[in-house]
């Protein structure tokens, strides 16, 4: 997958050098996720941004190709205050959760542009390698013993694991994060959009969906675990489990050059 992510640059690299309109992009994002085995329902999509380079070369009037490298800000948030699950474990003691997560990819993009007056539509797939990912991570209440549960913390979700500590208050140093083999860093995905362009000034709505497995399942979290819990239900994490990206995008930009 990195060959092919290396293999897309290189293509998008050569495309640029020769594109006739040249330009940058920024917008807003909001995103989630798709999953077969289980979504508890307090999640919520994300707010993310996203920002970039945008060339095209045209092919005839109503036909041109397109290519954009972009900054893509994607994640899902989850409030446990929202989960309706009889099964929340930590209700019932009085402790609650909620957590912010972020993963910043590098997305490359190749796509062919439909243009219809200052109307177009574009459809293509893209390819991404995530760069980092955060999980920002609030606790509130007390343990069972007594302990203080109650922080704030911000877990890299690609560093090691590390061992939580319940007798220390929830923090960057202390909770159950760094599941590093837990998140498959490549991306592969379908990104179609519609927009607008007025003499240079285009304003524009996408949607992507990766194509690709978001977790890796053969991970020692899953290995360990194994299982997610729905209505007091249990529903086993195999190698059949699926988690994929799935994002909402406004932008706005500028393109230089032609007609």
């Amino acid at each position: 997958m990195k060959k092919l992510l290396v293999l897309s640059a290189a293509i998008l690299f050569a495309f640029t050098m020769n594109a006739q309109k040249f330009g940058v992009k920024a917008g807003y994002n909001m995103s989630g996720y798709l999953i077969n085995f289980y979504s508890p329902d307090g999640s919520k999509m994300s707010t993310g941004f996203n920002f970039g380079l945008v060339g095209e070369m045209p092919v005839n009037d109503m036909m041109s190709l397109r290519a954009d490298v972009t900054f893509n800000q994607l994640g899902s948030d989850y409030d446990s205050k929202d989960e309706t699950d009889a099964n929340w474990p930590y209700r019932a003691l009085g402790m609650e959760y909620k957590y912010n997560q972020n993963i910043n990819y590098l997305q490359i993009g190749i796509s062919p542009k439909f243009s219809f007056g200052p109307a177009y539509a574009f459809v293509g797939p893209y390819f991404a390698y995530a760069l980092s990912a955060s999980q920002k991570g609030t606790w509130e209440g007390t343990s069972p013993v007594g302990y203080p549960v109650a922080g704030t913390g911000t877990v890299d979700l690609f560093s090691d694991p590390k061992i939580y500590n319940p007798a220390e208050a929830y923090s960057d140093t202390n909770n159950a994060g760094g599941t590093g083999d837990l998140i498959n860093k490549m991306d592969v995905g379908l990104n179609l959009g519609v927009g607008a362009d007025f003499s240079g000034v285009f304003v524009e709505l996408n949607a992507g969906m990766g194509l690709l497995n978001f977790i890796n399942t053969g991970s020692t979290y899953y290995s360990a675990t194994n299982y997610a819990t729905k209505d007091d239900k249990t529903v086993a994490i195999t190698g059949d489990a699926s988690q994929k990206n799935i994002y909402f995008g406004l932008s706005v930009g500028y393109l230089l050059g032609g007609k």
